[in-house]
């Protein structure tokens, strides 16, 4: 039961850090899809402070 527990850890770490190595691909990727993008801007607006500084900075 361990050798799973490690295995579980060691493939978890190699995948975020394939993630974080293409990190600006997946982006790409992601902001590429629509639906997708417009999800991350609407997740993006509701983060306090946000969506007042671009207001602020557009007028």
């Amino acid at each position: 039961m361990m050798r799973y527990g490690i295995m579980k850890w060691m493939i978890l770490a190699v995948a975020a850090f394939m993630m974080y190595q293409n990190r600006y691909k997946l982006l790409n990727l992601i902001l590429g899809m629509r639906l997708l993008r417009t999800l991350a801007i609407r997740g993006f607006l509701k983060i306090p402070g946000v969506r007042d500084k671009i207001v602020q900075d557009m007028f």
